[in-house]
């Protein structure tokens, strides 16, 4: 492991462990402060620097997809501006026939991708229980955060943790919703709600109706209008 990334993770868990120690004085701190560091250095390490070998690709026709007759589906996505650090997220619910039930749009400040990926998962789980929404199913283009979520043993010492462990409260209180990933192009509402997040103040805007801007690109998905992109072959 390079010195740069034990540094980081080194600086993150110190300024981690010092609120911990002002705000929480009754949860311990580690016993081996430094092979917690190290062993999250290594786990970030090794999974972002995997080479992967080519792999033959294919052009496919991707398309939004209405739920099931009765259900209703959750589209959420996160967004972040490398010019400044600023991170929001967005996400609709929309019923079987395409129409607006309800959604957000969230300005969460500065931070990570990663960061406005799970938490705009977090706020659109939490709209749909406050809604007393079932028989939901929720979409996101971040493989990654699908799979910290999908994932039980998230190690307590993950800086998302917390919001996760809410996430997956609130998928059981809809009834053991499943998370799912989709491409973008299967994903645009919440793309754009996302992008447009940055938009208003700090916090949540809860969305009631479709803003008008948003016309469009609503009606390409009730249409069913398909974008193509290249994906990766299954080899068997």
């Amino acid at each position: 492991m390079p010195w740069s990334t034990v540094f980081v993770f080194t600086c993150w868990y110190l300024w981690k462990w010092r609120n911990q120690f002002v705000f929480c004085e009754e949860e311990p701190l580690p016993f081996r402060p430094s092979t917690t560091i190290l062993k999250a250095a290594n786990e970030w390490s090794s999974n972002a620097f995997v080479t992967q070998a080519k792999t033959p690709k294919t052009l496919v026709s991707l398309a939004w997809e209405p739920p099931a007759t009765g259900g209703f589906k959750l589209n959420v996505d996160g967004s972040r501006k490398n010019s400044n650090g600023a991170i929001g997220a967005g996400g609709v619910i929309r019923d079987s026939t395409g129409d607006w039930v309800t959604g957000f749009t969230v300005n969460l400040g500065k931070g990570q991708i990663l960061e406005a990926e799970i938490w705009g998962l977090f706020f659109g789980l939490k709209l749909a229980a406050e809604k007393g929404i079932h028989n939901l199913v929720v979409e996101m283009d971040s493989a990654i955060a699908v799979q910290l979520f999908q994932r039980s043993g998230t190690p307590s010492s993950h800086p998302l943790a917390g919001v996760l462990s809410d996430c997956r409260r609130f998928a059981e209180q809809l009834g053991n919703c499943g998370v799912n990933h989709v491409y973008r192009e299967q994903n645009s509402v919440a793309d754009c709600l996302a992008q447009a997040s940055y938009n208003g103040d700090l916090g949540i805007c809860p969305l009631v109706s479709a803003p008008a801007w948003i016309g469009t690109c609503l009606a390409d998905d009730v249409m069913g209008s398909s974008k193509t992109r290249w994906v990766c072959c299954n080899i068997s």
